[in-house]
């Protein structure tokens, strides 16, 4: 009887041990949005809860709004591509000129 006690605590803080070193993922989303003609953004969404809202093209100096959905898509995919990865989603300019995205 007490053989099997101390087997089913061990078992039991095992199983608790386990369950408390599982990594649980972090679900980043996003969707592209339009501000007005020709000006876009995007909203990037933790565990379906707003996150970031970025209306202008990061890392450039000055207000400049994405001027067509791709160019905003491609920015959100890296970004989203960083945050799911455990990274900063922060972006250089040298990031927005790889991705090739208009000013």
């Amino acid at each position: 009887m007490i053989k099997n006690l101390l087997i089913y605590v061990i078992f039991v803080l095992v199983f608790q041990l386990f369950s408390a070193c599982k990594e649980k993922a972090i679900a980043f989303d996003g969707i592209v949005y339009q501000i007005e003609e020709n000006k876009f953004g995007y909203e990037i969404y933790l565990q379906g809860k707003p996150f970031i809202k970025q209306e202008n093209i990061p890392a450039i100096e000055g207000n400049h709004s994405f001027k067509d959905s791709l160019d905003a898509l491609k920015t959100l995919d890296k970004v989203l591509e960083r945050l799911n990865k455990g990274e900063k989603p922060s972006l250089t300019e040298s990031d927005i000129q790889q991705l090739k995205i208009k000013i």
